[in-house]
């Protein structure tokens, strides 16, 4: 498993690498691309910090999932790869 980190809108670059058993962190400003379409076409499971949704006033829902601060670092411990 990739994990791919996004902090900013580089979802056009992720989009041509990404495979099913990856997985997609949403950081920073790239937290707004939850309140697209855009992310519907990715073939893996998405995840965004709470604290970055917070920030930015956003609610992290289906088909989103939350992460904590001790979440995120389990998630790169297991990944490969980060990007």
């Amino acid at each position: 498993m990739r994990l791919f980190d996004l902090s900013h809108h580089q979802l056009s670059d992720v989009l041509s690498l990404v495979t099913a058993e990856d997985k997609v962190l949403l950081r920073q400003e790239a937290a707004y691309l939850m309140k697209t379409n855009q992310l519907n076409q990715l073939p893996c499971a998405v995840y965004c910090l709470v604290t970055d949704a917070a920030v930015r006033g956003l609610v992290i829902s289906e088909p989103f999932t939350a992460l904590n601060d001790s979440q995120w670092l389990e998630l790169v411990l297991q990944a490969e790869q980060q990007l």
